[in-house]
């Protein structure tokens, strides 16, 4: 099992979730830095954690730093800003809306993330080296 660091972020995503497995592989894809820890969130540390922040009854992604968990749309933003470039600085502007509409957005889109990657022919295969920084 690979070692968790508490500087290392990790992303709490739905394993189940064509949707959630399209942005995971799309950080993997545009990613620069290579240090973020992968974690389903129905999997024993992805409960285990869930449990640790108080939030085993939030289906939301979580991003986890320093201690900390965003959930909802500052974990987008989070993640966002990780990929860096372009993303980072749509970031930065998601950043300037209130966070109860960013949430409200954040949730129509998490409700409906099954009907929309119905859609999404997704299965989510690490590379050899992605694989040891998926944690469950």
């Amino acid at each position: 099992m690979h070692e968790i660091t508490p500087t290392a972020p990790l992303l709490v995503y739905d394993g189940n979730c064509g949707f959630c497995a399209r942005s995971v592989q799309f950080i993997l894809r545009h990613e620069r830095r290579h240090d973020l820890m992968f974690v389903p969130r129905d999997s024993e540390l992805g409960k285990d954690l869930r449990r640790r922040f108080h939030l085993e009854a939030v289906e939301s992604m979580l991003w986890i730093v320093n201690g900390k968990a965003e959930m909802e749309s500052g974990a987008v933003l989070n993640a966002a800003k990780y990929v860096g470039g372009f993303w980072a600085f749509l970031a930065t502007l998601g950043s300037l809306v209130p966070a109860p509409l960013r949430n409200w957005a954040y949730r129509l889109i998490a409700r409906n993330r099954r009907r929309l990657s119905s859609r999404i022919n997704s299965c989510l295969v690490p590379t050899l080296e992605q694989r040891a920084r998926f944690l469950s």
